[in-house]
């Protein structure tokens, strides 16, 4: 990765915030760059609510409106719509390719969020699986 595009793609604090120990004791927070950042930006929309952040009341997907809605068509097709407004609107270094919402073969309260993407300065494609529980289990 060139200089320029790892300045575009950014550097940011790892979540969870947590200090990391180096050998001489000392306590530091964790940062994250390049396209760990990227996928770090998705995973924050995913798990963020519209108005929750203050200055950015659209950011985030706003997937809790969704907690306990029937595993249908309909709430997948929903739920796809809006992360791929989300992503598109809020997540520049990242070119949305597809998103699949699909249910869990093994358990039908969980979806599947499969986003498919590129970002910007790399050639190779990415993917984000996230699951989702319609149950209210917390996401992982």
């Amino acid at each position: 990765m060139t200089t320029r595009v790892a300045w575009l793609l950014g550097r940011g604090l790892r979540f969870p915030v947590l200090p990391a120990r180096h050998a001489t004791g000392a306590s530091r927070l964790r940062w994250i760059e390049g396209v760990d950042a990227v996928e770090q930006a998705l995973l924050t929309l995913l798990l963020t609510e519209p108005g929750e952040r203050i200055g950015h009341e659209q950011l985030g997907v706003g997937l809790r409106r969704f907690l306990y809605a029937p595993n249908s068509v309909a709430t997948r097709t929903l739920i796809r719509r809006a992360v791929e407004e989300s992503v598109s609107r809020d997540e520049p270094r990242a070119q949305l390719e597809s998103v699949d919402v699909y249910s869990d073969d093994a358990d039908e309260s969980v979806l599947r969020i499969d986003i498919r993407y590129s970002v910007i300065g790399e050639s190779s494609p990415r993917a984000l699986v996230f699951p989702f529980y319609l149950d209210g289990r917390q996401s992982e």
